[in-house]
Order: C-alpha cells, then sequence, then structure tokens
C-alpha cells in the first residue's frame, strides 16, 4: 500500500531494490535462512517453512501493481468520512484489493506446496516431511514400486486442484482486472 499511494524519499529506490532481489537464486538464500532458522530454534517444525513464504518481492510487486490501479477519490472519499489511514487501508483498500490477496494465496499455496528443497533442508524427522518430500522418499534403494508413488504424487495434486477451484473467481478476476489500467 505504501508503495503504490504514498510518497517517502527514495520510495522507487527502494521499490526497485526490493524487486531486484527476484534476481537471485533461491538456492543461494538457503545457508542465510537455515542459520536464521536454527537461531530462532524453528528448525524440523512447519513454522520454518511457513514463515520464510510469508513476504516475498513477488508478493509486494503484485499486491502494488494491483492497488496503483485503485482510485484515489475513494482513499479521498474515506478520509473525509473520518477514516484514518489504517481505517482507509483497512475499510477502503484491503476490501477492494481480494482478488490481488486471492491470487497471490494461490501462487504461494502452489509455490510452498511443490517445493522440495527447503522441507529437505529445513526437516529432519520423517513426521514432518511435506508431501513432495515423503513421496520421494518412497523411492526404495534397490527396489521402487512405481505404482505408490504414482499414487502419492496424484494424491499430492488434489489439494492444489480443489484449493484452484475454490478461489478460481477471485483468481481469475484479480488476473482480469490487473490486466486492464483505467
Amino acid at each position: 500500500y505504501a508503495f503504490a499511494k504514498k510518497n517517502f524519499p527514495l520510495r522507487n529506490v527502494l521499490f526497485w531494490l526490493i524487486i531486484s532481489t527476484m534476481m537471485i537464486p533461491i538456492h543461494v538464500t538457503f545457508m542465510p535462512l537455515y542459520i536464521i532458522n536454527r537461531q530462532l530454534g524453528l528448525i524440523d517444525s512447519l513454522w520454518a517453512l511457513i514463515l520464510p513464504g510469508t513476504a516475498n518481492a513477488f508478493g509486494i510487486f503484485l499486491m502494488r501493481q494491483y492497488i496503483q490501479t485503485l482510485p484515489s477519490e475513494l482513499e479521498d472519499a474515506a478520509r473525509i468520512d473520518g477514516c484514518s489511514e489504517i481505517g482507509v487501508f483497512r475499510n477502503v483498500i484491503l476490501p477492494l484489493s481480494a482478488p490481488a490477496i486471492a491470487a497471490l494465496a494461490i501462487f504461494t499455496f502452489v509455490r510452498s506446496w511443490n517445493d522440495f528443497l527447503w522441507p529437505v533442508i529445513a526437516l529432519n524427522k520423517p513426521q514432518n516431511y511435506t508431501l513432495t518430500v515423503g513421496v520421494a522418499n518412497m523411492q526404495g534403494e534397490f527396489m521402487t514400486d512405481w505404482g505408490i508413488i504414482f499414487s502419492g504424487a496424484a494424491l499430492a495434486a488434489l489439494p492444489m486442484v480443489i484449493f484452484f477451484l475454490v478461489f478460481q473467481k477471485y483468481f481469475l478476476e484479480g488476473v482480469r482486472m490487473g490486466a486492464l489500467k483505467g
């Protein structure tokens, strides 16, 4: 919201600095991320998978681009009606951003669900493994039952399909609104 609607010194420089982090391969960040998670005591817990994915440059970019398309007159009307800055954000911007938030939730969920390498690094106990890591561990050293692995892979795809079907309306609306300007 601040990058889209507020003017502050070095706003564009800071925004492009955040966007430039998308050029850094994710694998380069694994060692510092592991050290931070170890210091916080999050290794071998699902929080080690959840917290790093909560904020990223793509999410900031997507939300900024969407919020920029919202008319400033709506904010001005809310301020005239007595809303504070937080009230404008909570009562005007956030509800109007539901399609973009849903699209971001779908992208984040799919990326997190399909992530393999970070869960292998961050999780040690088999009971904490994600489904993708669990399916990969079904492969035996000397013999592999491909039918079971295929069944596991098909079951692993099912939650993504259900999630998309539930939020399809918001996702398509978010893509459509982001494509139209004015």
